[in-house]
């Protein structure tokens, strides 16, 4: 069907749907950090992108909730319009540069009605087509052939992303998003100068881990607190912004000021010459976002109040999981990582002068990361590290 955008309609730029998804990351994060004490690795925009495409389908106080939460412009066509140009403004900053794949797809039950106007505006934005699958005779299988979905679009790092339980037979929907990112340094590290050297947990104990070292001009900047780094990949389109607080103990102050300005602060810092160590990493975290969600404000779509009647005309779906897995890898080449959501619907059943000698950053007590798009400065993935080996 053709969908008509009405003349008045607000028109969300690029920049303006990263501004609005950057501050639900920083309010995610900090509702996260709240209950897990180690590493801490998400993408923010792949949540953002499955709970967007599930907002389509919102309607009433549930839909004021979800936008309140999320940040989200009003939901009208406009809005998802606009959002899929913002997806394919991500890939065009990729092109000949990384590797950067975003994929989306609904899963509904072969025999349960959903309203067209919500499949035709998810295939159409985010090119995300719908799926036929027998949830009711079959759903560990369809459980299973959704999560080799996810595998297959992540290179195979996101594997069981719905866990067993996930899907049962009153499952009538489930809406996901996958990213893969993989991305070279632009500067990247001599492996012949990777040393082990000592890490030093929030705890006070230290563990040998392998740093990476390299000297060379690097944006730079610092507040009272911490330390910051851009590491730039290929291409100079996408970067990893590298928070380091001066002290571990101020960790959770550097957490509580980080937004978005900051990447604009690094992004167009100036570049004195840097000796840099940081630590060679892999982690995968998978998270349940359902309390942290509701904890957020977003109440009514995980319970029978639940107003999804866009999505569908018996309006008896609510949300019974928001799941999400991360990976990330950093090496002396570069960077990879991935990340998939599940959105699961139930029957409602249930400035500085320069200085004249080299700027030291060193790694080797924990710290902040973020993977973002130079442009937009759309955190594609966040994290915090506190142990490297974990």
């Amino acid at each position: 069907m053709a969908i008509l955008l009405l003349a008045g309609s607000p028109v969300s730029s690029p920049q303006e749907i990263a501004k609005r998804n950057n501050d639900f990351a920083f309010d995610l994060y900090s509702e996260i950090a709240k209950t897990q004490t180690g590493n801490i690795f998400i993408s923010p925009f792949s949540i953002s992108t499955a709970l967007a495409m599930t907002y389509a389908g919102a309607a009433g106080d549930n839909e004021t909730q979800m936008a309140e939460v999320m940040h989200f412009a009003p939901n009208n066509p406009a809005f998802h319009t606009d959002y899929g140009k913002y997806l394919s403004r991500l890939e065009a900053n990729a092109e000949s540069n990384i590797q950067l794949r975003i994929a989306n797809r609904l899963w509904g039950e072969e025999k349960y009605k959903l309203v067209q106007d919500f499949v035709d505006l998810n295939a159409q934005a985010y090119h995300s087509p719908l799926q036929k699958m027998n949830f009711r005779s079959a759903p560990e299988g369809s459980r299973m052939e959704i999560n080799k979905w996810v595998e297959d679009q992540t290179e195979e790092r996101i594997k069981d992303l719905i866990p067993p339980g996930g899907i049962n037979i009153d499952t009538r929907l489930v809406l996901t998003n996958a990213i893969y990112f993989k991305g070279d340094w632009l500067y990247q590290f001599d492996k012949k100068e990777t040393r082990d050297k000592k890490f030093y947990k929030a705890d006070g104990t230290k563990t040998e881990t392998p740093f990476m070292n390299y000297v060379g001009s690097l944006n730079y900047t610092e507040t009272d607190l911490a330390k910051i780094i851009r590491l730039p990949y290929k291409g100079e389109k996408q970067s990893m912004i590298v928070v380091l607080p001066h002290k571990t103990k101020d960790l959770e102050k550097v957490e509580a000021q980080m937004n978005a300005s900051t990447f604009q602060s690094v992004l167009y810092a100036y570049t004195p010459e840097v000796i840099l160590a940081l630590p060679k990493f892999k982690m995968t975290l998978p998270l349940n976002l359902n309390g942290y969600l509701q904890n957020m404000g977003m109440t009514l779509a995980f319970g029978a109040d639940a107003d999804f009647s866009k999505m569908t005309p018996s309006n008896d779906l609510f949300i019974s999981g928001v799941v999400h897995k991360a990976f990330i890898e950093i090496d002396e080449e570069g960077t990879e990582a991935a990340a998939a959501t599940a959105v699961i619907m139930t029957l409602e059943s249930i400035s500085v002068n320069e200085p004249p000698k080299p700027k030291e950053f060193i790694a080797d007590h924990p710290f902040l990361f973020y993977i973002i798009d130079d442009e937009t400065q759309a955190i594609l993935f966040m994290g915090r590290l506190m142990e490297p080996k974990s």
